[in-house]
């Protein structure tokens, strides 16, 4: 799907007071940790991933976001799938905040490896899909910040499940600080995908508004493998703005 496709929301549905996910009337053919553009004339264009064929869940962050929080449109314009996506391997799944959506999508894959799930937020409210992610995986372990559920804590405080791959997804330095626990703990920075965030406008890796110590999210990610990332200067230090000015995290 490369130019822009208007497709019909079918449901908003209402995740948190900051979280919304949208059903779509069509099913986009994509691999998990892919992203599109969603557009709204009017409005602006803005990546998100998608949390299964058809569904995009965001949070309530800029004016895109708020227009559809508030106006809750009838149809979006959507390019792409973008990027590459998590390998297709065994492994156990850690997701931060919104980092949880992508995620999610692993479990969407037919005969799907992911089996292990460790989900990590501030409370109880912010853990995405929860039941759903306890429905489908054998081992799943939650940790929140005000312990409002499961163990109270940091995804660092404790263990967790053991795999020979790994897939994490969440703000920058929560997934750098569990790639390092993992490496620590024996894990090989190889087997470690991390899905990497940035503002990113032509999807295409044209623009370089995405630049990340000489790589392009949008072309090169937007997940990587942490033996590729992990003594980039620009990795969980600093990020772009939306006109390209590089700032500190």
């Amino acid at each position: 799907m490369n130019q822009y496709s208007r497709i019909k929301i079918k449901e908003i549905i209402k995740d948190n007071d900051s979280v919304r996910t949208l059903v779509l009337d069509e099913k986009i053919d994509y691999k998990p940790g892919q992203f599109v553009m969603l557009w709204i004339p009017g409005i602006g264009e803005k990546p998100f991933s998608l949390s299964s064929e058809n569904t995009i869940t965001l949070r309530k962050v800029g004016e895109l976001t708020t227009h559809i929080f508030t106006a809750s449109p009838e149809y979006i314009y959507v390019r792409g799938p973008y990027g590459n996506f998590f390998p297709e391997k065994d492994g156990t799944a850690i997701g931060g905040g919104c980092g949880i959506a992508p995620l999610y999508g692993l479990l969407h894959r037919k005969n799907s490896p992911i089996k292990k799930f460790v989900l990590a937020c501030k409370t109880r409210d912010d853990l995405l899909f929860l039941d759903r992610i306890k429905e489908k995986c054998k081992e799943t372990v939650a940790v929140t910040d005000d312990g409002s559920y499961g163990t109270k804590g940091r995804v660092t405080d404790i263990e967790i499940p053991k795999a020979e791959n790994y897939f994490i997804c969440g703000p920058e330095k929560m997934m750098k600080a569990v790639a390092d626990k993992l490496v620590n703990e024996g894990a090989k920075p190889e087997n470690i995908y991390l899905s990497m965030e940035r503002y990113m406008k032509c999807a295409v890796g044209i623009c370089g508004n995405c630049s990340f110590s000489g790589y392009r999210v949008c072309a090169d990610g937007p997940v990587f493998s942490y033996d590729k990332i992990k003594d980039l200067p620009h990795f969980a230090a600093f990020h772009r703005t939306k006109t390209g000015e590089l700032v500190k995290l």
